[in-house]
């Protein structure tokens, strides 16, 4: 008897449920809000059962073997989402006021005072999504790519500089991968491609402004040209590319993260900044994203992404990148949160290094630490990969010739979170403004200098992480500004 009863009790459940989820699911007010009210039922976890994305399908959208793989059924259902409100993606996100994160834009930011409208919202989103669906084929282009190199700003005279030590470096690290160096027009002539090539001989280049470029972003005479990094990856002749600014010292040969098993799991590593995003911020709605507590803006100093896969990922990245007053002004600082956006906005899991960054920089008297650069990690191991210059570049000649001669380098010290390997863990961290009459022997005559610091985190010597990288420094021609002739 006890057989025959068990079918009919999994019958009642399942009317049951069913009722439930018809009542749910027809109730007068579904939409964005009965659906944001299911996904915020899951949790930030990165299982299959934990995920948002997974109760959708996205979970394994980074293994979709081809660029127009994400143009069939995956993109039809990104953009049959309903979509959220700014009041719906912030929920997620309940930081307490006396936990000392670190956002980016302040408080009084516009959008962090008074919530943008939804129509706003909307409208925004209808623009990349109808971007995205018209966006050109990559089997249109695919001809025009292969291999894997390195990807390389540069023009102006400190670029090009800066570009000499990245060269250097990775001469020194018997490196064999490519550098394709993008530039603008007339930034960069014969002469000097030639002291590049001298440098590292697997050197190529490519004008941005050409019109054989499959992107043309145009160049902005008074602003910022952010533009320029995403049309540098659209328009690289490489496939895989790893996206180096101009003043990041590789510390491993590059090669090795191409093999890296993130890499190879998600053919992407975004590195972490030191901040993190505002939950109020519009770009959580307009790309249908619930805010994360676990998740660091994007430091795209540095950048691995195969552009064969995600071909509709960069362009759209470059589509935000490209519209100032949408995205960027106000929103997202730069074209470095335009990827990580990107692929949310897509539905797309990218690869993340187990560390947080590690500051490095130096020690003064009176003052203690200043760090000036940020070491970023191997995704999988944890070594130091990249030292890429931050506040380094405001520091003045005089304080720098100083730290130099007198204090022993500009790389001494560093500081690393002790939490580091957990994303969601909250360090007091921040840039400071340090005026010079605060450091005893520090010349009086130069402007103030920027530092960043981790002030609940003891300085520790850098030869512990990174032995010798001060005289490393040296050798590359890293003090160019104090020597004419670097």
């Amino acid at each position: 008897m006890a057989l025959r009863r068990i079918p009919r009790i999994l019958i009642l459940l399942a009317g049951i449920t069913s009722i439930l989820l018809i009542t749910a699911l027809y109730s007068h007010d579904f939409g964005a809000s009965s659906w944001s009210r299911v996904v915020e039922s899951f949790t930030h976890s990165d299982s299959v059962h934990g995920n948002p994305e997974a109760a959708e399908g996205f979970d394994l959208a980074h293994r979709l073997p081809s660029a127009e793989s994400f143009r069939g059924r995956h993109l039809e259902k990104v953009l049959a989402l309903p979509g959220l409100s700014i009041s719906e993606t912030r929920r997620t996100c309940n930081w307490t006021s006396d936990q000392k994160v670190n956002f980016m834009f302040g408080a009084d930011q516009e959008w962090n005072v008074k919530e943008r409208p939804s129509s706003e919202i909307d409208f925004r989103r209808r623009q990349w999504q109808d971007f995205v669906r018209n966006s050109p084929s990559y089997q249109d282009v695919a001809s025009r790519f292969s291999g894997r190199g390195i990807v390389v700003l540069a023009g102006n005279g400190d670029t090009l500089m800066r570009t000499k030590v990245l060269l250097r470096a990775l001469r020194r690290l018997n490196s064999t991968v490519p550098v394709e160096v993008h530039y603008y027009g007339d930034e960069m002539d014969d002469g000097k491609k030639q002291q590049l090539t001298d440098i590292y001989a697997n050197t190529v280049f490519n004008d941005l402004a050409s019109t054989d470029n499959v992107m043309h972003p145009g160049f902005h005479t008074n602003l910022i040209n952010y533009q320029l990094k995403t049309a540098a990856i659209v328009n690289s002749r490489w496939a895989e590319i790893l996206l180096l600014d101009s003043d990041n010292i590789p510390v491993i040969d590059p090669a090795e993260l191409f093999d890296s098993p993130t890499y190879k799991e998600y053919r992407t590593v975004f590195w972490p900044d030191m901040a993190r995003t505002r939950p109020p911020n519009p770009a959580w709605a307009i790309t249908n994203t619930l805010c994360r507590m676990d998740e660091f803006e994007l430091e795209s100093g540095q950048l691995l992404v195969d552009k064969a896969r995600f071909w509709h990922h960069v362009q759209l990245a470059a589509f935000m990148n490209n519209d100032r007053d949408r995205y960027y002004d106000g929103f997202l600082l730069g074209d470095k949160d335009t990827f990580r956006f990107a692929w949310h906005a897509l539905k797309t899991r990218y690869g993340k290094p187990r560390r947080w960054l590690t500051s490095v920089g130096t020690v003064y008297e009176g003052r203690s630490y200043c760090g000036n650069s940020f070491a970023q990690h191997h995704p999988d191991d944890g070594r130091i990969a990249f030292l890429h210059g931050g506040t380094l570049k405001t520091m003045s000649r005089a304080v720098m010739r100083w730290n130099r001669d007198v204090r022993g380098g500009v790389f001494r010290y560093y500081k690393r979170a002790p939490n580091d390997q957990d994303p969601a863990a909250v360090n007091d961290i921040g840039i400071l403004w340090i005026q010079n009459e605060q450091i005893p022997d520090l010349p009086k005559d130069n402007p103030a200098q920027w530092c960043t610091d981790m002030p609940d985190v003891e300085a520790r010597e850098l030869d512990e992480v990174l032995p010798g990288f001060e005289e490393v420094f040296r050798e590359l021609g890293g003090y160019w500004p104090l020597d004419k002739d670097a």
